[in-house]
């Protein structure tokens, strides 16, 4: 059985036969040694009852135990390293791209194609080169194929990509600082990469005191799961469904150099700047106009 291809015809024939999810229903925790065991194994049977749920039935999952927690001081020492050694910046995915960090603030922001304020750090696959950088690939792609694989890729498919390939695979390290960062009502684009994931690097109630990831579960109300996330979980779920960053600590003074906030690591497949008409994701809210 090709498993990535079996995996994608069943993808196609939800989203043929249903109506793409807006609003979550349910959010489970799963651990993530469980999800990596049924794939390993090519249960086939297990991962089309999984995307059945998370497709037909709206159901978000917290996969437990997804990363080292260790990766937290590997992310806040890189960080560091680029607040240190280079100014804020911002570079078009091209070929060439370096990694960079950008402090994204109100105008700023108004440039992008969703409403947040976060201190943001990207970094590309062909410029991993430190000992640092490749803890961070290192501990991210070890969840990463296997969400990449649920969403019916190949496990390291985009990975080797350049940007004039078209789809690119880029991680960010971002800290939405106490102070007010966030992140407002918006989806994900399905084009590369139907399951969105990212890895929870802060302990509300220790590194922050309020706001944290929520899901809308309809028009009007949200679900916020931050009490329900630890170092190293990881969430996923169907790009479509609208989901969001509430202020973090939005009473305190917002402090850009310091450490103080939520921390969390992205991962997305995106089209580069080469790709006409690049798809990217959809902000709910009307902030931007």
């Amino acid at each position: 059985m090709n498993l990535p291809n079996e995996i994608n015809k069943y993808w196609n024939y939800l989203e043929e036969k249903y109506p793409s999810p807006r609003y979550v229903k349910k959010v489970k925790k799963l651990n993530f040694s469980k999800l990596k065991k049924e794939i390993d194994n090519k249960n086939y049977k297990y991962i089309k009852k999984l995307i059945r749920k998370m497709f037909v039935e709206k159901e978000a999952y917290i996969l437990k135990n997804s990363a080292d927690k260790n990766l937290k001081n590997t992310i806040i020492q890189l960080a560091n390293y680029y607040k240190k050694n280079k100014k804020t910046s911002f570079y078009k995915m091209i070929d060439g791209v370096p990694n960079f960090h950008r402090v994204i603030d109100k105008n700023i922001t108004k440039k992008y194609s969703l409403f947040a304020i976060k201190h943001s750090f990207y970094f590309y696959n062909w410029n991993i080169k430190t000992k640092l950088e490749k803890k961070l690939k290192d501990g991210v792609y070890k969840h990463w194929r296997y969400v990449k694989l649920l969403a019916g890729n190949s496990k390291k498919k985009y990975e080797n990509n350049i940007p004039s390939d078209g789809q690119i695979d880029r991680l960010q390290i971002v800290r939405y600082p106490a102070g007010g960062g966030e992140l407002r009502d918006h989806v994900d684009p399905r084009k590369n990469q139907r399951v969105v994931s990212g890895i929870i690097m802060s302990k509300v109630g220790i590194d922050f005191k309020n706001g944290g990831f929520y899901f809308k579960s309809s028009k009007n109300k949200k679900i916020n799961i931050e009490k329900n996330l630890d170092e190293g979980d990881a969430v996923i779920f169907y790009g479509s469904i609208a989901h969001g960053v509430d202020k973090v600590d939005p009473d305190e003074k917002l402090i850009w150099n310091s450490n103080k906030g939520r921390w969390f690591i992205g991962m997305f497949v995106n089209d580069s700047d080469l790709v006409k008409n690049r798809i990217t994701a959809k902000d709910l809210t009307g902030s931007l106009k």
